[in-house]
């Protein structure tokens, strides 16, 4: 079964959030949105203990419940037989409720209930939920018909009988915490089918390899030696030998000292009652203990063996996915042989496995961050050579490399608000509708309702650059139709002291006009605001100017929503700006065409490079041209203007 949906309240700053998720989650965002509180609220959720600490509360508020619940769907046969009674429509709801009650960490599932009787459930001692249903009996005629009671067994038995008798007066609510629970050995039937691993930001590799009892390598070895090595036969004959032998040594007959004890005892004890004795009968040797073999691990990188700790930051942690996941499934499948025999012909399947990792990239360079990405894509996708099993990838990252715009629907951004009834601010997660980000294109591009849709879309996402994903970790963006164009407003903006990227904006390329649409929708869905700016080609023929996206394009990004036809005029809007012709002609008639290509190659020359429109692709050789021109007088007055527009449209400040 998969994780299908997070709903969280009263932990940390997440007041109350849902989150969809599935096979491969990504959750993005500035430092201290809340990523990490999601991730921390499933391991909680699968936590042994029972207790938070006060500062996962709400604003420390302890007076508060704090609730997780997870949805889990796609359950295989056993697993629906296995949760028979608390399945609903294929799905599985379990919530988890820490709160400052005696039945705090217990583990609720949904069933249908009289909603007279839930309160009377609630009631931990049987003495007073016995009172409540009599109370219940006695002040309400519904019930009248209820038996009498002497104990809260009698009263549940009643309430179960009343519920089976009348099922359409039943609704679905969390049932009294006895559905099932991590704290005993087996770790609850839950966790047969679905394990969790998490991996933080800070987490110490050499600890995890240490062959220690509470090392991630220690459990391990400790798993390996009672599957495999203790159940080798010569093993077994050792221990049995080893037995006989120390209780042969031990028998009062070798060790007189043993037998003389209760002697010593008897006497001593008649000094103080004197008929009495003690009496020893020495009990037989069960098991010799065999210690379990200890290793050192080592890692090689480049053939060169060392201690974890002595190796690369980057390989240490690698080291760490590895050995987490290994647990995870080790630990589960151990556990499972302590079960009944299957029937002949049935296994339990390796159960689910949720890895959920802070920051994947940590310490990894940028090939070693997009070879990860590959890994843990296909993890989730079952796709990993040697992968024996699906793996649920929710992670949260500052790296475009885990990201895609082909992915958009993975994403969940996360945000900090602040809203009038809270006292301290709150995650807003949000996340994208590949259908509705369909819809709006469907109506910009004035399309019959239908044409387009998420799954249309979604292949159309997957040949757009790399470098958009960066949009997402943006407070803003500027999206243009090339190289060029970021290099002429990188240069105008840094004429103009106005520096972007420390407000967080980025100026994206989507190399061509055809490709601005997709991006501008996907950004806008996440709430991330974008600036527009694209030429008209209106000295190209009406073939190569593309009007019908030109018409589209306008269509998107103008708020006010009344375009009806095709621009055609160099604009600098609010939201957009757009070219009669070109950004490149448009520099031709501020500066002059002949002054432009002068400035061009007095730029170009210190660097040895020629002046054509490849090396206006460069952002130092544009800033350095339009620098000469500004010396010379010229100025453009439209790029200007545009800078100063969109400052203003994604950071809401007027230059």
């Amino acid at each position: 079964m998969q994780l299908k949906q997070i709903r969280v309240q009263n932990f940390r700053s997440l007041k109350d959030v849902t989150i969809d998720v599935g096979a491969h989650t990504a959750l993005i965002g500035g430092n201290g949105a809340g990523k990490s509180s999601v991730l921390k609220a499933l391991q909680a959720f699968y936590s042994t203990s029972k207790k938070l600490p006060s500062d996962d509360f709400y604003g420390r508020d302890e007076n508060l419940e704090v609730s997780i619940e997870l949805t889990y769907n796609q359950l295989t046969p056993l697993e629906a037989e296995s949760f028979a009674s608390r399945v609903r429509n294929g799905e599985l709801v379990v919530t988890r409720i820490f709160d400052q009650t005696a039945s705090t960490g217990r583990y609720h599932g949904s069933v249908l209930q009289n909603s007279d009787f839930v309160p009377i459930r609630g009631l931990i001692q049987a003495g007073p939920r016995r009172d409540a249903y009599r109370d219940l009996r006695n002040n309400n005629p519904a019930y009248a018909g209820l038996p009498a009671v002497t104990s809260a067994t009698q009263a549940d038995d009643a309430m179960s009988a009343w519920e089976e008798a009348n099922p359409e007066a039943l609704e679905l609510h969390l049932d009294d915490g006895q559905f099932f629970g991590f704290q005993n050995a087996s770790r609850g039937a839950l966790q047969r089918h679905t394990t969790f691993v998490f991996v933080s930001a800070v987490r110490d590799a050499s600890v995890d390899a240490t062959d220690g009892k509470s090392s991630a390598v220690g459990q391990l070895l400790e798993l390996l030696v009672r599957s495999a090595i203790q159940q080798r036969q010569e093993i077994q004959a050792f221990k049995q030998e080893m037995a006989e032998r120390y209780q042969e040594l031990v028998s009062p007959e070798n060790m007189p000292e043993l037998g003389v004890l209760a002697d010593n005892l008897t006497r001593d004890l008649r000094n103080l009652y004197e008929d009495a004795a003690v009496g020893m009968d020495w009990r037989a040797v069960e098991e010799f203990p065999v210690p379990l073999p200890m290793a050192d691990v080592e890692l090689s990188d480049d053939g060169f063996g060392a201690p974890v700790d002595r190796q690369g930051h980057g390989l240490q942690r690698a080291f760490i996915f590895t050995i987490l996941q290994h647990l995870a499934r080790s630990t589960v499948l151990a556990g499972n042989e302590v079960e009944e025999e299957e029937p002949e012909g049935e296994q339990t399947p390796v159960p689910q496995l949720i890895l959920a990792i802070e920051e994947p990239e940590l310490y990894q360079h940028p090939t070693k961050q997009r070879h990860l990405a590959d890994v843990l894509r296909g993890l989730s996708n079952g796709t990993l050579p040697g992968a024996d099993a699906r793996t649920q990838i929710l992670f949260a990252t500052h790296s475009p490399f885990f990201v895609s715009l082909g992915h958009a629907d993975e994403i969940r951004l996360a945000r900090k608000i602040a809203i009038e009834e809270c006292e301290f601010k709150i995650c807003d997660l949000q996340s994208l509708s590949l259908d509705a980000a369909a819809t709006r294109l469907e109506a910009a591009w004035q399309k019959d309702p239908g044409t387009f849709t998420g799954a249309t879309l979604m292949p159309r996402l997957h040949i757009l650059g790399a470098e958009l994903s960066e949009g997402y970790f943006a407070q803003g963006v500027i999206l243009v139709e090339g190289r060029s164009d970021k290099a002429a407003l990188e240069a105008a903006a840094r004429m103009l002291n106005v520096n972007f990227a420390s407000a967080g904006i980025a100026i994206l390329s989507a190399e061509g006009k055809e490709n601005l649409d997709r991006p501008y929708v996907i950004f806008t869905e996440l709430g991330v605001p974008v600036y527009t700016i694209w030429d008209c080609d209106g000295h190209k023929n009406a073939n190569n100017a593309h009007p019908a996206t030109n018409l589209a394009l306008a269509r998107l990004c103008d708020l006010t929503g009344d375009i009806e036809e095709a621009p055609t005029e160099t604009t600098v809007e609010a939201s957009y700006a757009h070219f009669q012709d070109s950004l490149e002609r448009t520099l031709k008639s501020e500066i002059g065409e002949a002054e432009l290509q002068q400035y061009l190659q007095a730029a170009c020359a210190p660097l040895e490079l020629p002046a054509n429109g490849e090396t206006q692709k460069i952002p130092e050789v544009m800033f350095q041209t339009l620098s000469l021109a500004r010396e010379n007088g010229k100025e453009s007055a439209i790029l200007n203007s545009i800078v100063q527009r969109a400052w203003t449209h994604l950071t809401g400040q007027n230059l």
